[in-house]
């Protein structure tokens, strides 16, 4: 393995190792080519401590021998080397986090925010939060994104030494089109069980909408926010799909691990703080679930960054929770997500779009 863990400070390498430990674990039964080099890693840094990583770093360390060989076998020629995604990976995860946190810390300092606050997961944080100037909330919080966006970007460029074209899309061009498309599709759907809610839970709902704070937060969602699920895109369907599309794992196979994938993170929001976790991975998997299984069908990042876009820009514009990630001005307000029924939601979105997106591409292509 080209990576020099021992190189390393104990300092960064010890927290990185605790970091890297329990993302591996999940992964390994799931996703190998993912979990064995990180728990790989992960055990090599612990192991300067403790005696149990030592232990189970002999057991990983063969089981990333057997990876490789079996990867070698049938790998194909043009494609980037294991220890590459693996990298790349770990380099990806460490500048997001690692520069988004300076970014948003230096945002709020900006602002005089108090990062007790910005950070809070609990029902009164969350209420002082919503309290602050929603324009400059949504900012400190998105601003986090930027690292996401360019570390992908550089990845695949310098570690991976592939165009970055080619994480966009298949084709020689990107498609605009293809993005309007997965927006009004995502778009299309979202309204009729919208106001399907709407109008079986009014009294759920409460009017919410400032018009002196609308404009500058409107700036924002338009700004900011595409930033921020594009990079989410290029980093989940765009580098990670990419690193298990090997041409052995079929499209249901890649979509499942997909979803999961892309719900993890989403595990951290404070509108799941508190909740059983069941069904936000059901809501969240089955969207990474269906922006995975389109951008594997038509081999281009295009819809899924339309349909992701229009997610959270319909979401932050029209409907918010009481205990949204995001600050907004948006029309109405509901005091929290009811999961079981945004779980079930998500699955029946699925199919719906798949054939939607599907059948309007088909008529843009034509």
């Amino acid at each position: 393995m080209r990576l020099s863990p021992s190189r390393v400070p104990s300092v960064v390498a010890l927290p990185l190792g605790f970091l890297l430990l329990p993302l591996g674990v999940i992964l390994l039964p799931l996703v190998p080519e993912l979990g064995v080099p990180l728990s790989l890693l992960a055990t090599r840094f612990l192991g300067r401590k403790y005696e149990w990583a030592r232990r189970f770093n002999a057991w990983i360390d063969a089981k990333w021998h057997s990876l490789r060989a079996r990867m070698k076998s049938g790998q194909n020629p043009d494609r980037p080397k294991l220890w590459r995604w693996t990298v790349g990976t770990i380099a990806i995860i460490i500048f997001w986090q690692g520069l988004g946190l300076v970014l948003t810390v230096g945002l709020a300092r900006f602002f005089d925010f108090d990062l007790a606050i910005l950070f809070a997961t609990d029902d009164a944080g969350i209420a002082q939060l919503r309290e602050l100037p929603p324009w400059s909330a949504a900012a400190t919080i998105l601003v986090s994104f930027i690292p996401l966006f360019l570390g992908t970007l550089l990845a695949y460029r310098y570690i991976l030494k592939r165009p970055i074209k080619s994480l966009f899309s298949a084709f020689e061009r990107y498609s605009w089109k293809r993005t309007w498309v997965g927006f009004a599709a995502f778009a299309l759907i979202s309204f009729v069980f919208g106001v399907g809610d709407l109008i079986i839970n009014w009294d759920s709902y409460t009017r919410s909408w400032d018009v002196a704070r609308f404009l500058p937060y409107l700036i924002i969602l338009l700004t900011l926010l595409p930033i921020q699920t594009t990079a989410e895109e290029l980093f989940f369907r765009g580098w990670l799909q990419q690193w298990l599309d090997n041409g052995k794992k079929k499209q249901w196979t890649i979509s499942f691990i997909g979803g999961f994938l892309f719900a993890l993170p989403h595990m951290a929001n404070p509108e799941v703080a508190g909740n059983e976790l069941f069904f936000p991975i059901i809501s969240y998997g089955s969207v990474g679930f269906m922006l995975a299984w389109v951008t594997y069908r038509d081999k281009t990042l295009e819809m899924a960054i339309g349909a992701h876009f229009a997610n959270n820009f319909l979401t932050s514009l029209f409907v918010s929770t009481e205990d949204s990630a995001l600050p907004s001005v948006s029309f109405f307000t509901t005091p929290d997500v009811a999961w079981a029924p945004a779980a079930a939601v998500s699955v029946l979105m699925v199919p719906i779009f798949i054939w939607l997106s599907g059948k309007w591409n088909a008529k843009v292509a034509a």
